[in-house]
This record gives structure tokens, C-alpha cells and sequence, in this order.
């Protein structure tokens, strides 16, 4: 039997075999420092920006409100930085609002507009990792009827009326005694 890759690993108990057959054997070992160089890249940083710019930053333009002097519509930026998810560093790029009165109108006093925040929950709701969440759950919404429920539409168990009948039975001989 034959094996693809065999020599000497860092990461020997993270090793995994992903083919395997009468003759050959292929194994998969994770490169932290490969997938940590992939992940600052400067084509991941051009993909992630242009998610900003394309996406977000057009959705934030529209829903954002408009005074006379369209200030704040004209300051959005996307800013390039870098996050740290789980332990490795990431390209990332952040949707920025350069105006005066920014605050005031994500937060308060000028509306509680939250633009921002709906702009967020707008790319959570059409991306593909939203949409079949939302899927998920309108099916299991779906699939609950509390009528068919064995603990019944309360949740609880729902007693026949022969048990019922016992159960008085039961109660009206304690009450007499016997």
C-alpha cells in the first residue's frame, strides 16, 4: 500500500486520512502557517473589501437618511484592517461613517436610525449562511404542531378519559376511606 505523503509532521494528531483504498492512502495535515499567510493575503484583503464596498456600503448609502446638504450619505469609507478570530490573525475591513453627527444618528438623538446595525442584520439575512439558518427554522416552525404533540398543546402529557376515570375512582375511595 502506498501513501501519498509520509514523511516527517509537526502535527502528527491532526493527521487525517481522506482517501483511502487497496493501494494508496491519502492523508490531509492541517498548515497553521499556511492557512495563517492565505488569511492576510492581499487577494483574501481584495475580496473582503470588495464584499464591503459592494455589498454593504451600497445597502448603508440607500437606507441611509438625507439631509440638504447630504453629508452623511457622502461619508461612508471602508477602512482595511486586520481581526483576530480564534487565534489567528485575518484580513478585515471595516464599513465607517466619517461624519459629524454619526453617532448621533446610529445611537440617538437624531432618530435612533441604527444604520449601521440594519445594514448588519441585512448581510446576515442574504448571505448564504443566513438564508439557510432562516430556512432551518421556518422548517422546524413549520414542523411543530402543538396539537399532535404527545404532551399536548400545553406540554403536558395528555391523559385519556379511561385514566381520568380511574383517577376519580381512585380520589372518591380515599375521600370514603376504604
Amino acid at each position: 500500500m502506498a501513501r501519498i505523503y509520509g514523511g516527517p509532521t509537526e502535527l502528527g494528531f491532526q493527521r487525517e486520512v481522506v482517501y483511502a483504498s487497496p493501494r494508496m492512502i491519502a492523508e490531509f495535515e492541517l498548515d497553521r502557517n499556511g492557512i495563517a499567510k492565505i488569511a492576510v493575503s492581499g487577494p483574501v484583503r481584495a475580496m473582503v473589501h470588495s464584499a464591503v464596498v459592494g455589498r454593504a456600503m451600497v445597502h448603508a448609502i440607500q437606507i441611509s437618511p438625507r439631509g440638504e446638504t447630504l453629508e452623511y450619505v457622502s461619508s461612508w469609507r471602508a477602512v482595511d484592517t486586520y481581526t483576530v478570530i480564534a487565534g489567528m490573525r485575518r484580513a478585515a475591513c471595516k464599513l465607517l461613517n466619517t461624519s459629524g453627527h454619526a453617532a448621533a444618528v446610529e445611537w440617538g438623538r437624531g432618530g435612533n436610525q441604527r444604520v449601521l446595525g440594519r445594514t448588519l442584520a441585512w448581510l446576515n439575512g442574504t448571505s448564504p449562511i443566513g438564508l439557510a439558518q432562516a430556512a432551518a427554522t421556518a422548517k422546524r416552525s413549520a414542523a411543530f404542531n402543538p396539537k399532535l404533540h404527545p404532551r399536548g398543546a400545553r406540554g403536558r402529557f395528555v391523559v385519556s378519559a379511561s385514566t381520568l376515570r380511574k383517577r376519580a375512582q381512585r380520589a372518591a375511595q380515599i375521600r370514603n376511606g376504604s
